[in-house]
C-alpha cells in the first residue's frame, strides 16, 4: 500500500485536492473532519470541559455543543493550551487513522489530509507528499470567509503553522498551486499517479 500525505498551510487548497482525488475514485483521510467528529466524542468533551471550563466560561452552549470558536480563540493565544488540547484529540485522530488504514487494506494507493505535517514531524510516515499553496493575498481572502474565523485568530493560527519549507522540500513530492483550475490541478495529479504504476 502506498501511503501519500497532503499538507500545507491554512487556506491553501488541501480540501480542494482531497475532493479532486475522492472525485477520481481515491479514499481521503480528512485529519479536520475527525477532529470536528472528536469534538462530539462524549468522553472528549468531558476531558475538554475539565480542563477548559474554568478559563473558557461560554465553552459549551446550551444544547451541549462545544463552542469551538471560543476554544479556538482561547488556544490559539496560548500555546501550551494548545498543546494541551492537541493531547486530548490526537490520540482519537490517531485512532481514526489507523481504523481508516485496516478498513480500506486492500487499496493500492490511500491519501491523508494533515495540515500539521511537518510540524509534527510525521512526514516521514508517508511514501510521497502533496504540498499545497497559494499567493498570501488569496489565501488570507479564503480563510477569512471562513465561518468563525477572524483576522486576529487566522494570525495565530499561521504562528503555530510555522516551518521553513527549504528543509522539508526533498519530503515533497508534488507541489500544487491551487489558484489554478480544479482541471488544471487534477491534471498534475494525476500526471503524478501515473508515473507510480501501482
Amino acid at each position: 500500500m502506498i501511503k501519500i500525505g497532503i499538507t500545507g498551510k491554512i487556506g491553501t487548497g488541501k480540501t480542494t485536492v482531497s475532493k479532486i482525488l475522492k472525485l477520481i475514485g481515491y479514499k481521503v483521510f480528512e485529519s479536520d473532519k475527525e477532529v470536528r467528529k472528536a469534538f462530539l466524542n462524549l468522553e472528549i468533551k468531558e476531558k475538554i470541559k475539565k480542563q477548559f471550563a474554568r478559563n473558557i466560561p461560554n465553552l459549551f452552549f446550551r444544547n451541549g455543543f462545544l463552542n469551538r470558536k471560543s476554544l479556538g480563540k482561547y488556544v490559539f493565544s496560548n500555546k501550551n493550551e494548545l498543546v494541551i488540547l492537541e493531547n486530548i484529540v490526537h490520540p482519537i485522530i490517531n485512532q481514526a487513522q489507523k481504523l481508516f488504514i485496516k478498513n480500506n487494506k486492500n487499496d493500492a494507493v490511500l491519501f491523508f489530509d494533515i495540515p500539521l505535517l511537518f510540524e509534527k514531524k510525521k512526514y516521514k510516515n508517508f511514501d510521497y507528499i502533496f504540498y499545497t499553496f497559494v499567493e498570501e493575498s488569496v489565501q488570507k481572502k479564503r480563510v477569512l470567509k471562513r465561518k468563525e474565523m477572524t483576522a486576529k485568530k487566522f494570525e495565530k493560527i499561521l504562528k503555530n503553522q510555522k516551518h521553513d519549507l527549504s528543509k522539508f522540500r526533498k519530503y515533497i513530492s508534488l507541489e500544487i498551486n491551487t489558484i489554478e483550475s480544479k482541471e488544471e490541478v487534477k491534471k498534475k495529479i494525476c500526471i503524478f499517479l501515473e508515473k507510480l504504476n501501482f
